[in-house]
């Protein structure tokens, strides 16, 4: 299963919203967490990433519809 990284990321910044405080322990978790937000938001949209399930269908084939020799 592929991981959301929107989640992951929506999920940080709940958790850098519950960092009130200003003591200099919560200032450094809230850099932290933003820099983990950022690392989400990287891997989320790398070119590496394969982000597309792409299944092949067999082709179709299409019968020609033919007109009748009295319809023209």
């Amino acid at each position: 299963m592929p991981t959301n990284f929107a989640s992951v990321h929506a999920h940080l910044e709940n958790a850098q919203a519950e960092l009130k405080g200003s003591d200099p322990a919560t200032q450094q978790l809230r850099e932290a967490l933003g820099l983990l937000m950022d690392a989400a938001l990287k891997a989320e949209f790398s070119p590496g990433r394969n982000t597309e399930n792409i299944i092949q269908f067999p082709l179709a084939r299409t019968t020609r519809h033919r007109p009748s020799s009295r319809l023209g």
